[in-house]
C-alpha cells in the first residue's frame, strides 16, 4: 500500500514545489540575474544561460528523495566550483526541469569577491566570486612570465562559460586587479 503512494507523493510534491517557486519568483522583485535560455541535453541534464552573459551546463535535478535538490556540474567529478546561494534561483533552476520562465530583459549581472587566496609555492590564487548574491563560482588565476613580463590566465570552473565577450573581459580585468591589490604585486 505504502509503496504505491511513493510515486503519487512525488508528483505532488513536485506540482506543489513547482507552484511555490513559481509563486515565489512573481511577487519577487526583479533580480539581476534571471534565466535567458534552456537547452535540454541527451543524458536529462539542462545547459541554462543566465541574462545572455554566462551559462552552466550539466545541471541535474536529483529526484532520489522526496524533496529535490539542484545537482550542479562538479569539476572533474570531484571540486565544487559552482554553488547556489539561495533558495529562490534554485527554484528557478528546479522549475525548468518541467515548466521554464525564461526572461527577455536583464540587468547588468553584478559581481563580487567572496575570496581570494593563494596556494602556497606556485603562482596561483584561488578566487571565489558570487554573481549577483545567487551564484558562486571558483576561479583559477595563474601568472606566468615572458619576456620579463608578468602575465595572468583565468581559468573557469569546467561548465561555465561565459557567452558575452565585453562582460568577459570586463570581468577578467577586475579579477586580475582584485588579485594585484590583495597581494600588492606590481
Amino acid at each position: 500500500m505504502i509503496q504505491e503512494q511513493i510515486p503519487m507523493l512525488k508528483g505532488l510534491m513536485t506540482k506543489s514545489l513547482a507552484f511555490l517557486f513559481l509563486f515565489f519568483a512573481l511577487i519577487n522583485p526583479l533580480n539581476a540575474l534571471e534565466i535567458t535560455g534552456i537547452e535540454k541535453e541527451k543524458d536529462g541534464e539542462i545547459t541554462l544561460s543566465f541574462c545572455n552573459t554566462f551559462e552552466i551546463k550539466n545541471i541535474a535535478l536529483n529526484q532520489s528523495s522526496l524533496a529535490q535538490a539542484v545537482v550542479l556540474p562538479k569539476d572533474e567529478e570531484i571540486y565544487e566550483n559552482l554553488a547556489l546561494l539561495n533558495a529562490l534561483i534554485a527554484g528557478k533552476i528546479a522549475s525548468c526541469f518541467g515548466v521554464c520562465e525564461l526572461k527577455t530583459k536583464c540587468k547588468n549581472v553584478p559581481y563580487t569577491l567572496d575570496s581570494i587566496r593563494k596556494i602556497k609555492d606556485k603562482d596561483l590564487f584561488v578566487a571565489k566570486v558570487v554573481f549577483d548574491r545567487d551564484i558562486s563560482a571558483i576561479f583559477l588565476v595563474s601568472t606566468y612570465k615572458k619576456k620579463d613580463k608578468i602575465l595572468y590566465r583565468v581559468k573557469t570552473p569546467q561548465d561555465f562559460k561565459f557567452l558575452n565577450n565585453k562582460y568577459r573581459k570586463d570581468f577578467r580585468t577586475w579579477l586580475i586587479k582584485e588579485i594585484k591589490n590583495k597581494y600588492e604585486m606590481f
